[in-house]
């Protein structure tokens, strides 16, 4: 199964992704983390890198579950804010025959800016927080983020739990169903 988080920058994706991996328990794929081990010297990738970065963890995601079945991968590497990011990471879960739940985090604007005021490297994300995004079709399940963390933490855990248990979203369905789906 993999869960990725979605959102704008500065949403609370990376906080609630952490809990996710810890409490499910599951292994969490980071793109910025994984950008500061392979390019320490480096304060902001280009869009080339950041894709690159992507395609890594998608294969590091994809050697997991195929070499220990059952795993879960928390997925912390883009902001899904993109309608074909989105479209691209169902048919990716569907082609190695992976259950996908998309986490989107919201909260405010203006939260989000009083988040950022507070994070190391916010000038780098200072100025994506005015980037167009477009709305992240179902299936998917949103968490305010500016509830308390073990709140976000418990509603996206129970979400999670109750599509599995209904046997949605199904590994097998396919890319064709998502995009059905999507619109």
């Amino acid at each position: 199964m993999i869960v990725a988080l979605g959102g704008r920058p500065l949403t609370g994706k990376t906080t609630l992704a952490r809990a996710l991996a810890e409490a499910m328990p599951g292994i969490l794929l980071d793109k910025v983390a994984l950008q500061r081990v392979l390019f320490p010297d480096l304060a902001t990738a280009s869009p080339e890198l950041n894709d690159r970065l992507y395609e890594w963890l998608l294969q590091a995601a994809a050697w997991q579950l195929d070499s220990q079945p059952g795993s879960v991968i928390v997925l912390d590497g883009r902001p899904l804010t993109r309608r074909r990011d989105v479209l691209s990471l169902r048919r990716f879960a569907a082609g190695i025959g992976h259950a996908l739940h998309v986490v989107e985090c919201v909260c405010p604007d203006t939260v989000a800016a009083q988040r950022g005021e507070q994070t190391d490297g916010y000038e780098a994300l200072a100025g994506r927080l005015d980037e167009p995004s477009e709305l992240i079709r179902g299936p998917k399940i949103v968490v305010d983020t500016l509830l308390p963390p073990e709140h976000c933490l418990k509603l996206a855990l129970s979400k999670i739990a109750e599509d599995k248990a209904s046997g949605y979203p199904k590994a097998e369905e396919g890319s064709r169903l998502w995009a059905a789906r999507d619109g």
